[in-house]
């Protein structure tokens, strides 16, 4: 157990002069907490959550060449896609808005150059397409049924009844 309090505790003087053990003081810092015990059920869909997450993220992984920056870049044009149909049911599709290479690093926090380098490796590979203009938009390779479909295992209950 790690805590920053000491073992001894503080000593005080009596009226008569004797020494005398006072109540000891708070912990001054982090104590290890007592350990909050979950139901079996909750440990098994955590466990095989967890296994879904680490497959998803290691087909991903391989789909962007080992770079999951890509990944972030791309999934910020799915989300833009995603929302525009959802602000557009009922209505007449919009065409793409593009983004430029700026403007993705400032969404992603990943560095302007770095981006631009991984924003041109996924035009090259047809996971987006690059405008005359130099704006990127969401290209066929990779498309929303696609995303959706890899991420399902997360979202559906991964425990059953032989588990």
């Amino acid at each position: 157990m790690f805590s920053l309090t000491s073992s001894h505790a503080p000593l005080a003087l009596d009226e008569g002069g004797t020494s005398r053990s006072v109540v000891p003081r708070e912990p001054r810092g982090w104590v290890e907490s007592e350990s909050i015990a979950f139901d079996q059920d909750f440990h098994r869909l955590f466990y095989r959550w967890s296994g879904h997450f680490s497959a998803v993220l290691i087909r991903t992984r391989a789909r962007f060449d080992g770079d999951l920056d890509q990944y972030v870049l791309y999934l910020t044009f799915l989300l833009s896609e995603l929302a525009d149909r959802l602000n557009s049911e009922g209505a007449a599709p919009r065409p793409q808005r593009g983004l430029n290479a700026l403007s993705l690093s400032e969404i992603t926090g990943i560095p302007r150059e770095s981006a631009r380098r991984k924003l041109l490796l996924l035009a090259a590979n047809g996971y987006l397409n690059r405008d005359e203009n130099g704006l990127f938009t969401l290209g066929e390779r990779y498309g929303l049924k696609t995303f959706f479909d890899e991420l399902k295992p997360l979202f559906t209950d991964p425990i059953d009844s032989r588990s």
